[in-house]
């Protein structure tokens, strides 16, 4: 009876270590997505070493938490403070003057807003049918995700998750999006702006980006400074490279890949 009790003992806890672990990679899972203009591409030098790139920071907009005391308000001078170092590390100089600089870095940051529980009741029960590996087949009840809420729409803008569209209707990235634009993030932008584009277009022309990296984290259970601190050490490593699909990282595992082909949450099947 004690070798069955000590088994269950260990099992209990086994179960237990196991949903924790899934709850932390939920809470976890920091989101990127970088894109960058046909005719922009970061220079190396003869060393395979990035040239620096001289940059100053333009204040943009700030999306405040609905709930939060104007006392909580992230302000930009910390987004900056954090993220500024981060970038650093990857030949960005900042805050230079602005005749000197090669970009304007146009940054918004803040919070999304949570969706109602009413906001899933687009999510239609369907019955998809799957076929196995031995060739048979079998249905399987999904959920279809082929749009958003509507506050996930505007989420998802923020987030850059609109790119969910271009993928498959089943697939797991795409509800793990849809999922991300329906929580409370956390996110900063980053638009890098050319200077001479800037000071020649003319004022009908529209603006031209040359990069724009998007990073965000669940706002749940986490500090402010550490929550930024996880999604700029994440986004800066990749502004200015051009993907397909944002990708997602588990913040707390420290054995992803970091090369944009493999960045992907761990633990989650490929589409």
């Amino acid at each position: 009876m004690k070798l069955i009790r000590n088994y269950f003992s260990l099992l209990i806890t086994f179960f237990c270590l196991l949903c924790s672990n899934l709850f932390a990679d939920s809470r976890s899972r920091i989101l990127v997505y970088s894109w960058a203009s046909e005719d922009f591409v970061r220079i190396q030098d003869d060393n395979g070493e990035l040239v620096p790139e001289i940059c100053a920071f333009l204040e943009g907009h700030y999306h405040a938490d609905a709930m939060e005391e104007a006392e909580d308000a992230v302000s930009f001078e910390t987004v900056i403070e954090i993220l500024a170092p981060e970038m650093m590390k990857h030949n960005f100089i900042l805050n230079q003057p602005a005749e000197i600089v090669d970009y304007i870095l146009l940054v918004n940051w803040g919070f999304t807003e949570e969706a109602n529980d009413d906001a899933f009741e687009f999510l239609e029960d369907e019955i998809t049918i799957v076929e196995g590996d031995d060739g048979s087949f079998e249905e399987v009840s999904s959920f279809s995700s082929n749009s958003f809420s509507n506050t996930g729409a505007e989420n998802a803008k923020l987030i850059g998750a609109t790119k969910m569209s271009q993928l498959y209707p089943y697939s797991l990235k795409r509800q793990l999006l849809l999922e991300a634009a329906e929580e409370k993030r956390l996110f900063v932008n980053v638009t890098a702006f050319e200077k001479e584009h800037l000071m020649n277009k003319l004022e009908s022309e529209a603006l031209k980006p040359s990069w724009i990296t998007f990073f965000s984290i669940p706002f749940y259970g986490i500090a402010q400074a550490e929550a930024l601190r996880a999604i700029s050490e994440m986004g800066s490593r990749f502004m200015g490279d051009d993907w397909n699909n944002p990708s997602f990282i588990d913040y707390n595992d420290k054995q992803y890949s970091t090369t944009p082909e493999a960045l992907e949450y761990l633990g989650v099947e490929e589409d």
